[in-house]
């Protein structure tokens, strides 16, 4: 059997399945993030609990303006839904939270408004270096897809985040590259973790890292996973699974799932 790149192969043309129309109704009942569902219900657009979260991520100071009205607010909802439930899950295991790859905090603030994170006991670790992606981490087939250039979205925000944070004593921000931050602090064990790096090489570092310190049905959310522009992360974190015994679900968020058994 001939070799294939799992990064070529998801640079190749994806087959559009033929549509089928007669369960279809317009308009779809949800559509954002380059989603867009019919006949399901996103009950979480009705959970007062999930939307005051939502805003409070929202409201973290982001420099984006993806639809150009100055309004900063991505509308990625399912995304944060799908990482407040992981993080739910967590407040009930064993271990600290972490999220490797933060900014303004969006995922992060939404979580400990969600859970209650000062109810938790629990510490929020959260790495990043809160002024973008390390140059010198992109390799080149990641240069070639731009990731450099996704900086302008990411100008410094540390004291934005610190500011953030500040209502959660037990919120700590560690501020660096991944992985040369991750044995800064000790964490003997971890309940929900969070990768958002945006390019493979800390992202794999990362889960190297944590994957021995998850408590056992800890979940573990990724975000860029199932994104076609971030096929290298795609590969490296397959690559991780399949060498420890595990699988990934693909989301139709774009997100991937881990499930610590």
């Amino acid at each position: 059997m001939s070799f294939r790149d799992p990064v070529e192969e998801q640079d190749r043309p994806w087959p559009q399945p033929t549509p089928r129309t007669p369960w279809r109704s317009d308009p779809p009942t949800y559509e954002a993030d380059h989603l867009a569902v019919w006949q399901k219900r996103p009950g979480f657009l009705d959970d007062e609990r999930f939307l005051r979260a939502y805003r409070r991520g929202a409201d973290s100071g982001l420099a984006f303006d993806f639809f150009g009205d100055g309004n900063p607010d991505p509308q990625i909802e399912w995304r944060v839904h799908i990482a407040c439930w992981a993080a739910l899950q967590g407040s009930k295991l064993p271990g600290d939270f972490v999220e490797c790859g933060v900014n303004t905090g969006f995922f992060s603030l939404a979580i400990c408004d969600y859970v209650d994170f000062n109810a938790t006991g629990k510490t929020f670790w959260l790495f990043d270096t809160f002024s973008g992606i390390p140059t010198e981490q992109i390799s080149p087939r990641e240069a070639e897809r731009g990731r450099a250039a996704e900086n302008a979205w990411y100008p410094d925000c540390f004291e934005r985040a610190t500011a953030n944070f500040a209502p959660y004593p037990r919120a700590r921000l560690v501020r660096g590259k991944v992985p040369d931050t991750l044995a800064s602090v000790s964490i003997a064990k971890v309940a929900y973790l969070h990768l958002d790096m945006n390019i493979a090489y800390p992202e794999r570092a990362a889960i190297e890292h944590f994957w021995p310190r998850l408590a056992r049905g800890a979940l573990v959310v990724l975000d860029d996973y199932g994104w076609q522009p971030y096929a290298e992360q795609k590969a490296a974190l397959d690559d991780f699974a399949s060498r420890n015994g595990t699988v990934i679900a693909t989301l139709p968020t774009g997100q991937g799932l881990m499930i610590k058994a």
